[in-house]
């Protein structure tokens, strides 16, 4: 049974990625010595926003939660960056916790972003950045969401190391 959620929860449910939008001014520097870049974002649902109900009726264990978002810098949130896409997997229905896997697509690359998150509006989230692709092959750190109205937006910052 398939149903759709009212709201773009995980929405930027962890965007988890943009963290290091390669443009000139946001780009990390890749030497292995220096400090986490921290990007601050902002992620809007788009109308993919489904709730795969895979087990008994209602919010279950193991139902799926999948989704994507138009990625924005705080700074420029009229300008759109790129887009993620997550999937999620319900682990507790009465806390509302999630783990999740999320790909923020950029213009030079992809970051993948893994990590629990807890679905209740004004709750942060954080999650590891785990690798990625292009100018992103090497890239590590923490990314976190705060969630905002269920319909968003949601606000993300990332600290993004590239070795």
């Amino acid at each position: 049974m398939r149903w759709r959620l009212g709201f773009p929860v995980v929405a930027a449910a962890l965007c988890l990625g943009i963290g290091g939008v390669s443009f000139a001014s946001a780009a990390p520097s890749k030497s292995a010595n220096s400090k986490p870049r921290v990007v601050n974002a902002i992620s809007r649902a788009t109308a993919i926003n489904n709730f795969v109900d895979t087990g008994p009726s209602g919010f279950s264990p193991g139902d799926l939660y999948v989704f994507a978002e138009r990625l924005f810098l705080a700074s420029a949130p009229g300008e759109q960056v790129g887009t993620a896409d997550g999937r999620c997997v319900l682990i507790d229905p009465a806390a509302l916790r999630f783990d999740c896997s999320i790909t923020s697509k950029l213009p030079d690359g992809d970051i993948m972003t893994a990590g629990t998150l807890t679905l209740v509006e004004g709750t942060t989230s954080t999650a590891a950045i785990v690798g990625g692709t292009g100018a992103y092959r090497t890239a590590r750190g923490e990314a976190s969401v705060k969630l905002g109205a269920f319909e968003g937006p949601h606000e993300a910052t990332y600290e993004l190391i590239l070795k």
